[in-house]
């Protein structure tokens, strides 16, 4: 596990929370009993169990913190962060560590995207490259006092999940509304945000990356829309992962000067269904490489 080489798990206070966001057992075609297909909240509570118990048994270590699981699409991770930044602006605990893992690369998985005609081949550009991963990530209170001297921090300002009244509809209405609610009020051209969306290829996505562009521009149109980045091309199709990969990748942009930005906004949808979110985050330094 490449974050218990970053951070001293046990050194964590006991109180601290983990939120852990895993794919449908049933989505992926898991084995497991009969009762549990019935049964949604049971089937993700038994495989969060078994995914935390296999991890600390391999790390010779027991978890003191109560943990939570979500389970879904795309935007499960959204939800998660949603979750983990209500209780840190309560002051409930010192920290929390959100989750997140996924793989779509095993032979029942595979196969069904190839029947369901989802995965990019020779005679089918539009689908995804299917792909696997795993994210950590540790979130803390925002002190109030930058150390100069530091690389610079950065800030999960806000998180978005818009449920919307009509679930087939994606014509960026729902993406857009998201961008706005996550953004201050005012925000002038100079600070538009670094886009990252979870785009993997496939058509409706898409299209529904082309309607955001189009709304973005009538309703900023001092914004110029060069700074989008899809992690999709580099890491493959990541299923729940998707938002904490989005998150990874603007993080370390933010830090490390070329997002040619001091925000970005992590964009997830989900397949088929209504929900959208938009998590913003930004940098805590006024400076950045132009």
């Amino acid at each position: 596990m490449d974050f218990q080489g970053r951070v001293a798990l046990r050194e964590l206070g006991a109180d601290t929370p983990l939120f852990l966001v895993l794919p449908d057992a049933l989505a992926r075609e898991f084995p497991m009993r009969a009762e549990l297909r019935e049964d949604a909240a049971r089937r993700r509570d038994v495989l969060g169990e078994f995914v935390l118990r296999q991890t600390f048994d391999n790390l010779g270590m027991t978890w003191r913190g109560g943990w939570r699981f979500f389970t879904g699409g795309h935007v499960a991770f959204a939800r998660a962060l949603q979750a983990a930044r209500e209780v840190l602006t309560a002051r409930k605990v010192g920290a929390c560590l959100v989750v997140a893992v996924d793989s779509l690369l095993s032979p029942p998985t595979l196969r069904q995207l190839a029947l369901s005609r989802r995965l990019k081949t020779e005679d089918h550009p539009v689908g995804f490259i299917p792909g696997e991963a795993g994210v950590a990530l540790l979130l803390r209170p925002a002190t109030g006092r930058p150390d100069a001297s530091a690389p610079s921090a950065v800030i999960l300002q806000d998180v978005c999940v818009l449920e919307s009244p009509e679930p087939e509809r994606a014509d960026g209405r729902d993406l857009a509304a998201c961008v706005e609610r996550v953004l201050p009020p005012g925000t002038p051209a100079s600070e538009e945000p670094l886009l990252v969306s979870d785009h993997n290829g496939e058509q409706r996505r898409a299209l529904e990356w082309g309607s955001l562009l189009q709304r973005l521009r009538m309703e900023r149109p001092e914004w110029r829309l060069e700074r989008s980045w899809f992690p999709a091309l580099g890491f493959g199709e990541t299923g729940v992962v998707s938002g904490a990969l989005g998150v990874c990748v603007t993080l370390r942009g933010l830090q490390r000067g070329y997002a040619r930005s001091r925000s970005g906004v992590v964009l997830s949808s989900e397949d088929r269904q209504a929900p959208r979110a938009a998590i913003l985050l930004s940098s805590s330094k006024k400076e950045g490489r132009s």
